[in-house]
């Protein structure tokens, strides 16, 4: 039964609906500031308004709720129970007030703390939508069902292992999506060296925008596979391998120079893994 899921969620999405979500559509969601592409604002609207609501939605590395938006305008479109669960430390500092939220209309706040402020913008969606203030690593899910995974918070591989740990055997194979909106970014290798030790678990479905890669979840993920894809401990070598194997598992999806730029970036930065230190090589 899984086979034939995972064969129709692959021609869903190479079909690429999410194309014919409308700016209309989008109209309440873009009211708040994002990162996002334009084509993974409608993907993630998409995603929303095909929810099947046997799950929870999570938004994981949220900053001023721009995801959590288009995620939730879909959601309200579905006709389906739905609730959001954002986590973030919520804090931007002067520089990435001025570059992100300042573009988007929104008014410069004083200090860091932009908790107040992303209540406000999500305020349409109050009632389905929960806030998770704080540090990821310190945060835990209940093991509910996940139906949308959007992870945007695998900024080191500490966080990514801790991501996996917490969320991923709360997926339902054959029927979760998880988004990986920095998948194919140079300063996070780790991310792909992840996934392809995981790929009994999750299948590729689309490359979408510039980095973004979404992924079906097709088998439970275990203790002993989330054990295999650790990644804070591998060694430059390893991690080479893994990105290497990547561009093998996931040609011809995804060009193979995207995968030679993270190796680059490997042996530019050795030993480094934080994404903002990494220079890309």
């Amino acid at each position: 039964m899984q086979g034939l899921e995972t064969t129709a969620q692959r021609a869903r999405f190479e079909a690429r609906p999410w194309l014919g979500v409308t700016a209309a559509a989008l109209a309440a969601a873009s009211a708040v500031p994002s990162m996002l592409s334009h084509e993974e604002s409608q993907l993630y609207h998409w995603l929303g308004a095909t929810s099947e609501g046997f799950g929870a939605t999570i938004d994981l590395g949220a900053f001023a709720g721009g995801s959590a938006a288009r995620l939730l305008s879909g959601l309200a479109r579905s006709g389906k129970p739905h609730h959001l669960h954002a986590y973030d430390r919520f804090t931007a500092d002067a520089k990435a007030r001025a570059r992100h939220l300042s573009p988007g209309g929104v008014a410069m706040v004083e200090g860091d703390d932009i908790l107040p402020l992303v209540k406000r913008l999500l305020q349409p969606w109050d009632g389905h939508l929960t806030l998770h203030h704080g540090d990821i690593l310190a945060q835990r899910w209940s093991g509910a069902p996940i139906e949308t995974l959007a992870i945007d918070a695998g900024k080191t591989p500490a966080l990514t292992d801790h991501i996996a740990r917490c969320f991923y055997p709360a997926l339902v194979p054959g029927r979760s999506i998880v988004i990986h909106q920095d998948f194919l970014h140079a300063t996070q290798p780790w991310l792909c060296a992840q996934m392809q030790s995981l790929d009994a678990c999750f299948v590729p479905l689309a490359h979408v925008a510039k980095d973004c890669v979404v992924f079906l979840c097709t088998a439970p993920v275990t203790e002993a596979a989330l054990a295999g894809a650790e990644t804070e401990r591998l060694s430059d070598t390893r991690l080479l391998s893994g990105v290497r194997a990547a561009g093998r598992l996931y040609a011809p999806l995804i060009p193979r120079p995207r995968f030679g730029a993270m190796v680059r970036c490997i042996l530019a930065n050795p030993g480094t893994r934080i994404a903002w230190q990494m220079r890309k090589g």
